[in-house]
């Protein structure tokens, strides 16, 4: 698959998987708020914190933006494959969504009248060809989505991925892995592996987001006035993000804000936006995951092989991004979410 920038006034059909997180809540806002999006469903999986609450902290998100009733929330992935489940409570609090007391009580539930794997493809049946999935947590709802339903791989357009690291890691015994990578190995090698659908994966490792960070100037842009709770609500919890960051990993100018970041290539690929004021920088890589679980190393993502930037072949991943237009894209979704929000 070539990969061709041209021009085009439609939005982009995307589904969320995610596990809300700080960065998690940043993503959804953008894609709820910015008129190049259209967000079809979010499925909220285990990851950040374990899935009752990452999908409560989703649907109180959508409360907070008033967009709990036009965006259908389903309970995604429970477990990884083969692994038990950890969780990140030393970054995100114990509830996932630590820092602020703004975060209102859902007003909609979970999605029932279907699973997310059957609302999943339901959508993208529906915007076959066009559609792309964003996956911000771990990889096992899209995983076992291609697994069961391996009739939909040619009908999506690319799987942009927040995961992987190579030349920093924030996960196992030797430090050398990326959380949602190490979380469920087995699935990230589904995609990577299989050759139906690793080229059209992007990814957006570490050594890209820890590029985007929170700084304090962020910060007070987040905050505005001072005037809007929802405002209030994201300039909390990036605080909160910020100490976490600093006390865990040493982070002194501010948080990595990792998984919106997800969206940014889209823009470039879609050819909605072009490729000097979106600035995404990549290489196609054949990738492995180290699912050994007595390797030290468990969850690494290993580079195999590097193929050209215009082969069809090997996972798109990104290592330059202009973070500038990123956090403008971000503060102009904050703008209109901040009108929208019934806080």
């Amino acid at each position: 698959m070539t990969i061709t920038q041209g021009s085009s006034s439609d939005r982009i059909p995307i589904w969320l998987d995610c596990d809300p997180g700080h960065d998690d809540a940043v993503g959804i806002l953008m894609g709820v708020f910015l008129p190049q999006f259209e967000l079809l469903g979010i499925s909220a999986s285990y990851g950040n914190a374990a899935p009752k609450k990452t999908a409560y902290n989703t649907l109180s998100l959508l409360t907070a933006m008033g967009k709990s009733r036009d965006i259908p929330v389903y309970a995604g992935a429970q477990k990884p494959w083969v692994r038990e489940a950890r969780y990140a409570p030393d970054i995100h609090g114990e509830s996932g969504l630590d820092g602020t007391t703004l975060l209102p009580t859902p007003n909609v539930p979970l999605r029932t009248d279907m699973s997310y794997l059957c609302a999943m493809e339901k959508a993208i049946e529906a915007h076959a060809g066009r559609i792309s999935i964003v996956s911000t947590g771990s990889l096992t709802s899209v995983a076992t989505l291609l697994k069961q339903k391996p009739h939909l791989k040619p009908k999506i357009k690319f799987i942009s991925i927040m995961g992987g690291g190579f030349h920093q890691g924030n996960s196992n015994l030797n430090g050398t892995a990326e959380f949602n990578i190490w979380i469920d190995p087995q699935a990230a090698n589904s995609l990577f592996r299989d050759p139906a659908i690793s080229h059209k994966c992007i990814l957006v490792p570490l050594d890209l987001t820890h590029k985007a960070i929170a700084t304090k100037t962020v910060e007070e842009r987040v905050l505005g006035d001072g005037s809007s709770d929802l405002r209030r609500l994201y300039y909390e919890l990036f605080l909160f993000f910020g100490r976490t960051y600093e006390n865990a990993q040493g982070f002194e100018a501010g948080p990595p804000v990792h998984d919106p970041l997800t969206l940014m290539p889209l823009l470039q690929f879609y050819g909605l936006e072009n490729c000097e004021d979106v600035g995404f920088a990549y290489k196609r890589l054949d990738l492995l995951a180290v699912e050994d679980e007595s390797d030290r190393n468990l969850g690494q993502t290993k580079v195999l092989y590097e193929h050209s930037p215009e082969s069809s072949q090997g996972t798109i991943v990104g290592f330059e991004l202009n973070i500038d237009h990123f956090w403008n894209q971000f503060l102009s979704a904050l703008d209109s979410a901040s009108i929208n929000s019934p806080l």
